[in-house]
């Protein structure tokens, strides 16, 4: 039984961790739907390393969208629409990085 306690914690810590690398607080965690938090991971990412892949719009629309999940009355106003935008993105760059590295082979 003690086993498994340690293990519990052990694992709660790693799921902190990893929620923390990836900018999520646990109060947005339990407060935002799943395909929102997909999105806003998504986003995080690009911005961090494809920047350069974006157009102008995109790099607003992604600033914007990240502002708005932080904030718990504007993320009440996100629509699917506005959150599909974000992953259409993400699949794109995905594309481009995918092309990139099969030229690199």
């Amino acid at each position: 039984m003690q086993n498994l306690n340690r293990q519990h914690i052990k694992d709660e810590q790693l799921t902190n961790d990893w929620l923390k690398d990836n900018a999520i607080t646990d109060k947005l965690f339990n407060e935002t739907q799943v395909f929102q938090l997909q999105a806003y991971k998504a986003s995080i990412n690009i911005l961090k390393h494809n920047v350069e892949l974006l157009k102008i719009n995109e790099y607003e629309l992604l600033t914007s969208y990240c502002k708005r999940i932080l904030n718990s009355r504007q993320r009440r106003s996100i629509t699917a629409r506005n959150t599909y935008q974000i992953l259409n993105i993400s699949t794109r760059i995905n594309r481009q990085l995918f092309k990139q590295y099969r030229k690199l082979k």
